[in-house]
């Protein structure tokens, strides 16, 4: 029986009901994932925390592009954290850098203590972008983050990211959770178990929607093509762990 938590990203209610009746273990509510994940409106976290009895950790990225934000930027972060804190949210979900890449601890700390001691924090795949691992795990572990998602600082998780994330796992002496992410499925899922990560994160998703309309409206899909997490695509993910 497999003790590896799995954690699904999700954009809709219809994907977090999906998500739950597939097994999961908690969602990661975005909006946008197309886009790598943005900020949730608080209708969609009120909607899902309706329809699912799962923890639900909220993605907090008010735009898509990179990881350094500005002072209005980090004004509206954290106004969209104390209402979705309102809201319900079980959690949260961001990563904030410098343009040098490093960690933006001023930021970091500006949104971790909204949340009180009392919610857990994951830094999302911006890691990924960090010029020194060792270092970065030590501050985020002096800032209290409880989860890091990560490839390893590749696109995807594979064979060498996973010799990588173990090393960084191994350093962080169990203090942060390394949350491998980024291309985990049915194929390499048992592999992560085997090497002792206790979670997983992935979308379990599939286009629903292969119609596709003349007209493009500025979107990285074809415009009528629309991707969902599907009971099948979890319960595959879950039983390829067994």
């Amino acid at each position: 029986v497999s003790t590896q938590s799995t954690g699904v990203c999700v954009d809709s209610v219809e994907s977090a009901v999906e998500a739950e009746r597939g097994g999961a273990h908690r969602l990661e509510l975005c909006a946008s994932l197309e886009l790598g994940g943005l900020t949730p409106t608080v209708g969609l976290l009120v909607s899902v925390k309706k329809a699912v009895d799962l923890p639900v950790f909220c993605m907090v990225r008010p735009r898509s592009g990179d990881f350094v934000y500005t002072t209005r930027e980090l004004d509206v972060m954290a106004t969209d954290m104390e209402y979705l804190i309102s809201a319900g949210a079980d959690g949260f979900v961001f990563g904030c850098l410098k343009v040098d890449l490093t960690i933006d601890e001023h930021a970091c700390r500006r949104l971790i203590s909204i949340c009180k001691g009392q919610l857990p924090v994951t830094f999302h795949r911006a890691f990924d972008l960090v010029p020194d691992t060792e270092q970065s795990l030590e501050l985020l572990n002096t800032l209290g983050v409880t989860r890091i998602l990560t490839t390893g600082g590749g696109n995807t998780v594979d064979r060498v990211a996973l010799c990588k994330l173990k090393k960084i796992a191994d350093a962080t002496c169990g203090s942060v959770t390394i949350l491998p992410g980024g291309g985990v499925n049915p194929g390499n899922v048992r592999a992560w178990q085997e090497a002792g990560f206790p979670e997983v994160h992935a979308s379990c998703s599939e286009y629903i929607n292969e119609q596709e309309y003349g007209v493009n409206f500025n979107s990285p899909l074809p415009t009528g093509k629309r991707k969902q997490t599907t009971t099948r695509k979890v319960q595959e993910l879950l039983l390829a762990a067994l």
